[in-house]
């Protein structure tokens, strides 16, 4: 029965998981046939690096894309890595990262499972910190044992560590170059002791993630697979996705507002709104094309970014539907609306000079212009609701 204390639950769905996954625009990777990996239910894990203590949007995809597993009849394991974090993943870093305290990661490793437990909550999954195994690890058996099943030609070609060896600017310590041992180590260790035989993942953990694929073949002659959704990013800037002009956004309300954090996904772009609600919210294929059809008959509408925003508002931050973060026009100014714009005086001025600023679609010719109910659009990407 295992670590859930059950067999897995059998897919009763009519809709096979395979085809929603491609529906939705999750496949990136995968070992053997997509139907194979996914069609029938397996328990699987996915890991997350304690590094905060708090997931941002860019990991929204992953914690969706796990219910779509729960749905189906999967177990999942979540593993928040408290022993991985203290080495760093130098996939997708461009140098090496501060490396946490025993303390700190335990502070973070903590307030992640809380976030788990409301973000899955009533779901069918388990946490599980890889400390519990790494921290007794022998390190002359852990090289004997594990060490000896890789080569160094071989990790140098993952795209988690050659970029930081082609660089002449940049270079990977022997710690983070050993984070790939470690995590192939855990896929081993959930294996043997839990019946693990699926890790998934954005797909920058591709090569980290068949690492542990072929460990579990070397070692118990085993066969485990692997599966990878895109990795989102910033079409912009060519980054990780989930950061804005102040940096990350946080799903925690205390580290990113309620108000920024409906803001940023209310001033997503057009051309990125029908990804983005595929991906990000548990909304059927068919609501989703009402709203883009609804959308494309009155972009001014924005109604793909307001129901973007409240669904992953209300995921992000508990049940119930979400109050619209809005402005209130009660006598007030442009000028007075400064602070909440997150714009100084002297900003705003310019904005307007440059007649990027727009009320209902009409410029606004200085800042002590009065507001008027409606949209009001700062820049090229910024809208606010305005009663």
């Amino acid at each position: 029965m295992g670590l859930f204390g059950r067999k897995e639950k059998p897919v009763t769905s009519g809709v096979k998981l395979s085809a929603i996954l491609r529906e939705r625009g999750y496949v990136h990777q995968h070992t053997d046939t997509l139907e194979e990996v996914v069609d029938q239910p397996r328990t699987l894990y996915w890991g997350v690096d304690p590094s905060a203590d708090s997931m941002h949007v860019g990991q929204l995809m992953g914690i969706v894309t796990l219910r779509r597993f729960i749905d189906a009849g999967h177990n999942v394991i979540i593993i928040v890595g408290g022993g991985t974090g203290m080495v760093g993943d130098p996939g997708g870093k461009s140098e090496e990262r501060n490396l946490l305290s025993d303390e700190v990661i335990r502070d973070n490793s903590a307030a992640l499972r809380k976030q788990f437990t409301q973000l899955l909550a009533g779901e069918r999954f388990v946490m599980i910190n890889n400390a519990d195994w790494l921290r007794k690890e022998n390190l002359m058996e852990f090289l004997r044992d594990v060490g000896k099943h890789f080569t160094v030609n071989e990790m140098i070609k993952r795209d988690s560590v050659r970029p930081r060896i082609e660089s002449r600017e940049q270079s990977i310590s022997f710690t983070e170059f050993s984070y790939m041992l470690l995590q192939a180590y855990d896929y081993l260790e959930l294996f043997e002791h839990y019946g693990c035989t699926l890790q998934v993942g954005a797909s920058d953990q591709w090569g980290n993630i068949v690492s542990g694929v072929d460990l579990i073949r070397r070692k118990k002659a085993g066969i485990a697979h692997a599966f990878c959704w895109p990795l989102l990013v910033n079409k912009t800037t060519g980054k990780k996705f989930g950061k804005s002009e102040g940096g990350a956004v946080w799903l925690d309300a205390k580290k990113t507002s309620p108000f920024e954090f409906y803001q940023f996904w209310f001033n997503t772009p057009d051309e990125e709104v029908e990804e983005y609600l595929c991906k990000m919210t548990l909304l059927s294929k068919k609501d989703i094309d009402a709203i883009m059809q609804e959308q494309r008959a009155n972009p001014g509408s924005r109604v793909a970014q307001k129901k973007l925003a409240q669904e992953l508002s209300m995921l992000a931050h508990g049940v119930g539907e979400p109050e619209a973060p809005v402005l209130t026009a009660a006598d007030l100014k442009l000028r007075d609306i400064a602070h909440s714009l997150n714009l100084s005086t002297s900003e705003l001025r310019r904005l307007v000079e440059q007649k990027g600023i727009t009320l209902n679609g009409s410029p606004l010719s200085s800042i002590d212009d009065p507001l008027a109910p409606g949209t009001l659009k700062v820049g090229k990407q910024r809208f606010y609701t305005i009663r």
